[in-house]
């Protein structure tokens, strides 16, 4: 992997500079995680949410690249993590409120 230093410097970063941030990630994380796996379209392997990061799977006919196509509609920004799977982070742009805001426009879209 080419200038994996720079990848690692930012890792470095956040644990040097937001470590009480990143528990907050972490809240927030799961909080968004819960309230996908409350929706039919998805399904969520709850053990596996620990950090910042959830993987979503979808368990209807979409792929992930249809069902982000209409998350867009929404302004609900999530990547493909494979044909079935999508993936969300919380970060540091991400607030509380915007999970909360999230969760409630894709359970109008979904639900």
């Amino acid at each position: 992997m080419r200038q994996v230093g720079i990848i690692a410097a930012a890792g470095l970063y956040a644990v040097q500079n937001n470590i009480e941030r990143l528990a907050e990630d972490h809240e927030n994380a799961r909080l968004l995680a819960e309230g996908l796996n409350a929706l039919p379209l998805f399904n969520i392997e709850m053990d596996r949410v620990q950090t910042n990061i959830v993987i979503v799977n979808i368990t209807n006919e979409n792929t992930s690249v249809e069902i982000l196509e209409k998350m867009k509609e929404v302004a609900v920004w999530a990547v493909p993590f494979g044909p079935k799977k999508i993936r969300f982070v919380a970060h540091l742009d991400v607030s509380r409120e915007d999970c909360r805001e999230a969760l409630e426009r894709l359970k109008n879209l979904f639900g």
